[in-house]
């Protein structure tokens, strides 16, 4: 499954979508919520770092 994009896809839907089908449209919008949670739990983690480090 780590070499084929199609599968990583399909279990993103899964995770993201699950009642959903596996049309295109479900795909790509699995895909930009897997983006945008990377995001957001990136931005959250520096947060994090930086009052960690700041001593607040």
């Amino acid at each position: 499954m780590e070499r084929n994009s199609f599968e990583q896809l399909l279990t993103l839907r899964r995770r993201w979508l699950p009642h959903d089908d596996d049309e295109p449209e479900n795909l790509g919008r699995a895909l930009w919520l897997e983006g945008r949670d990377l995001e957001r739990n990136t931005a959250a983690i520096a947060n994090g770092i930086a009052k960690a480090f700041s001593g607040k």
